[in-house]
């Protein structure tokens, strides 16, 4: 695929085409709902709603609760031990980063990196218990929104004065936004990826006469109703019980114009404008017209229903494309990969956030030099390999966070694939996971349930989402905590 200047510079700002399995994450890798406190749970949305059972990026089940590096028995240089943990994204994943680790321990920096691989369902366990405990490893996993409240709480140190200033320079500017608080860098990026594309059976629209995929959430109702048949289903989408409540984060923000509540955090803003009505009556009008199934065939972050043939449309995050290609190739051949729908049709604005996810470094680590100089040699812009192997194996599902390394993997593209200048533009207009209190997601998420389910009526479930978000702000003394205002 030839890049032009600006196809490049877009790479740059992530140079991505899919992932998941987080869910980036989990999810894949689906992003994980902040819950408050700077953990990544399993329990609350998000990759906390699907974490548990997400799929990995390369499509297999996380089985293991913890997955042991192979690497392990092998005799290194001496040096002193520095822990890490890594959540478990499947072969992809640890056939890199276990690499990664073997090759930086056989050097004999004077450091010897100790991983393990732990699976999401025991993932919120284990850290409980290391924070109550102390015992915290060096350096470990989360995702991009939980910086804020991690760092509030004091759980970590940031990186300034230990990771090399290069490589913190290198991190792309959205990337730098969403790790660093107070001019401090608190987050060392593995990776990023949009939380909402659309994917469709281009052979499916070509025969139903549709030359293009749909631009407005009209249009993609009426096509999802006008494909369907007694076999395949129009759309999937999110689901209620979680993923609504974080993958419809950046669609809050580019159809309303902002999210739930004001940048001060002491007021709800669902009743400031028509943003909210004219989302959850979208909401009720793919339910009412049969658009989407009443029982959702899978999870958010799954795109198994689609590559199985159950769908003419699936929205679902970039880390999806990894698996349609390695495990739906028949499938893969007939689909397109499209911008998320808009209320008005306008795609130049932000239909998803940027999820991902980092290495922080405990405020309790005991060799945070050593975890440092892993991290310096791990993004060292002459060897792209050791981070860009990663995102060129996941087929660009996930993007580099640094720029030399991004620019590294535009020279690993092979033959004509146009999907990802569609990830690319998606994340051109990409904003930050959400960092309130993850309650407040979950409010947003029922009012769109209430409306759309016919629970309760259009008016009396938006004056309940205000309310139950400003009782959420008063009881939790949240004005004024915005750290990013």
């Amino acid at each position: 695929m030839k890049l032009g200047k600006k196809a490049l510079s877009i790479f740059l700002v992530a140079a991505m085409a899919a992932s998941m399995s987080t869910l980036l994450g989990g999810c894949d890798e689906e992003p994980a709902a902040s819950a408050g406190d700077g953990t990544t749970s399993a329990a609350e949305g998000g990759d906390e709603a699907g974490g548990d059972d997400a799929a990995a990026d390369d499509g297999t089940t996380e089985e293991e609760e913890i997955h042991v590096n192979p690497y392990a028995g092998t005799e290194y240089p001496e040096g002193i031990e520095v822990t890490a943990w890594a959540q478990n994204f499947g072969d992809i994943w640890l056939e890199n980063f276990e690499k990664r680790v073997h090759e930086y321990n056989l050097e004999g920096n004077g450091y010897t990196i100790v991983e393990e691989y732990i699976a999401g369902a025991a993932w919120d366990e284990r850290i409980t218990a290391a924070r109550a405990s102390g015992t915290c490893p060096d350096i470990y996993m989360q995702s991009y929104n939980h910086i804020p409240a991690g760092v509030q709480n004091g759980y970590y140190t940031a990186y300034d004065g230990l990771l090399d200033q290069s490589v913190i320079d290198d991190m792309l500017p959205i990337i730098q936004d969403m790790v660093q608080i107070d001019g401090k860098t608190y987050g060392f990026p593995l990776l990023c990826e949009p939380s909402q594309v659309l994917y469709y059976r281009k052979d499916l629209l070509e025969a139903g006469g549709y030359s293009e995929p749909p631009k407005t959430w009209d249009e993609l109702i009426e096509m999802a109703n006008a494909l369907k048949t007694d076999e395949v289903y129009g759309l999937g989408i999110p689901n209620w019980g979680g993923e609504v409540a974080w993958s419809t984060w950046g669609m809050q923000l580019g159809n309303i114009g902002h999210g739930p509540l004001n940048d001060n955090w002491d007021a709800p803003t669902i009743l400031d404008d028509d943003g909210y009505r004219e989302m959850a009556l979208f909401f009720k009008e793919l339910y009412d017209t049969g658009a989407v199934p009443e029982q959702p065939l899978g999870v958010y972050t799954d795109i198994k229903p689609f590559g199985q043939g159950d769908y003419v449309f699936q929205i679902c995050g970039s880390w999806a494309i990894t698996d349609l290609i390695d495990k739906y190739p028949e499938i893969w051949e007939n689909t397109g990969v499209a911008v998320m729908p808009t209320n008005d049709g306008n795609q130049d604005k932000t239909t998803a956030t940027i999820g991902g996810w980092l290495y922080v470094l405990d405020a309790k680590s005991d060799c945070p030099e050593g975890a440092c100089d892993y991290l310096n040699w791990l993004a060292d812009s002459e060897h792209p390999e050791r981070l860009g192997d990663y995102y060129v194996n996941s087929k660009f599902a996930k993007a580099s966070p640094f720029s030399s390394i991004a620019e590294w993997t535009t020279t690993q593209v092979e033959g004509d694939v146009d999907y990802i200048e569609v990830i690319n533009h998606i994340t051109e207009y990409g904003q930050p996971e959400a960092s309130y209190l993850w309650d407040i997601s979950m409010s947003v998420e029922s009012l769109f349930e209430d409306v759309a389910m016919g629970y309760n009526d259009i008016d009396s479930a938006l004056q309940a989402c205000q309310d139950e978000i400003q009782q959420l702000i008063n009881d939790n003394q949240l004005a004024g905590t915005n750290p990013r205002n």
